[in-house]
């Protein structure tokens, strides 16, 4: 008899346990977790597939843009005095060592007008937003200021030169570029740059009409370029204007500058925006002596969303699953507990829905 209670008081804990309950729920949620990991994991590599592939087309297309000049490029004369000693004469005497350095100096203003034709293209299930950018780009160039570096008049080389444009994408260029300055067009060429992120375009030696010594001179530039989803300008002028117009209806304005909100416009058939970055604004001055600095982070401009992702859709999807399968068993636990009413469990589960 008493090996019979014990059976009974047993099989009698092991309904009535709340511990025992836990485990198997335990266990049936682990279960559960394993085909929603595979599930995970192949959204997760479809994923990565997305982004070879983008990236694919994106580099025969053209890469995304970013555009870094106009700036004009003048070399000087540096002069370091070496004391040297003569065996024959038993004395000194001075060498004077000329070492050739560049200064830059960006333009006083800088006016850019971009429109954007933008489309997608697709391998496959994927896509990628690619486009045309027709830019029409003037500005002005005013007296360069070499006295700040107490550099003589004499020492500063006119003859040679030039002005330089740098971008991260010369693949995607359609036009032959060419500089106008004042009445002369200066076709620009590329450069070779070692260890940088943008390549370099030059002109020839700039004539001497073309120099500003005394006046100010007017440049302008005409670029078509096909890109990928990002559009970005450096504002090297003293104050840079950007007018931009497109067809694609969801934009990301990004970068250190918005656009002014006043002027924005976003429909369904494109969008319009304007940018103007004074020179108070930024971050570095006018001129720059020995080498060009790295300031792509003051770049602004526009990046082109794909307004649904489907495998972000999915993979927000598969994490809700999560908390399905954890809300499933605590109301199927909370139900089977005698202590706990049903009123107060439809009002859980209801509150669960809501909060999701």
């Amino acid at each position: 008899m008493e090996t019979q209670k014990q059976k009974k008081s047993f099989g009698q804990w092991i309904k009535t346990s709340i511990t025992i309950r836990m485990f198997m729920v335990g266990i049936l949620i682990l279960v559960l977790l394993i085909p929603l990991s595979y599930i995970q994991s192949l959204i997760r590599e479809r994923s990565y597939r997305q982004t070879e592939v983008v990236k694919e087309i994106n580099q025969k297309w053209g890469n995304e843009v970013l555009l870094y000049g106009p700036v004009l490029k003048i070399p000087y004369q540096i002069h370091n005095l070496k004391k040297n000693w003569d065996e024959k004469t038993k004395s000194y005497y001075e060498e004077d060592l000329v070492t050739i350095k560049h200064a830059y100096f960006f333009p006083n203003t800088l006016d850019i007008k971009a429109n954007i034709d933008s489309e997608t293209l697709g391998r496959s299930i994927y896509e990628s937003v690619v486009y045309t950018a027709d830019m029409k780009i003037t500005g002005s160039f005013t007296l360069p200021n070499f006295e700040i570096q107490d550099i003589k008049k004499e020492d500063i080389l006119w003859n040679k030169a030039t002005v330089i444009i740098n971008s991260t994408n010369l693949k995607g260029i359609r036009s032959n570029l060419e500089l106008k300055i004042n009445t002369n067009s200066y076709p620009l060429r590329s450069r070779y740059t070692q260890n940088s992120y943008t390549n370099t375009l030059e002109t020839k030696f700039l004539k001497e009409a073309s120099l500003p010594k005394e006046n100010p001179i007017d440049f302008s530039l005409d670029l078509v370029i096909n890109g990928s989803e990002q559009l970005r300008f450096i504002p090297v002028g003293r104050e840079t204007n950007v007018a931009m117009t497109s067809n694609w209806a969801s934009p990301s304005f990004n970068g250190n500058y918005l656009p002014n909100t006043k002027t924005k416009e976003i429909t369904e058939s494109g969008f319009k925006a304007h940018w103007k970055v004074l020179q108070i604004n930024r971050e570095f001055e006018q001129e720059f002596f020995g080498e060009l600095p790295h300031i792509d982070t003051s770049a602004f401009g526009v990046k082109l969303l794909i307004p649904v992702d489907e495998y972000q859709k999915s993979e927000r999807a598969a994490k809700y699953g999560y908390l399905v399968i954890a809300l499933t068993f605590l109301v199927f636990f909370l139900i089977s507990n005698d202590r706990i009413s049903i009123i107060y469990v439809l009002h859980l589960t209801n509150f669960n829905i809501r909060t999701l």
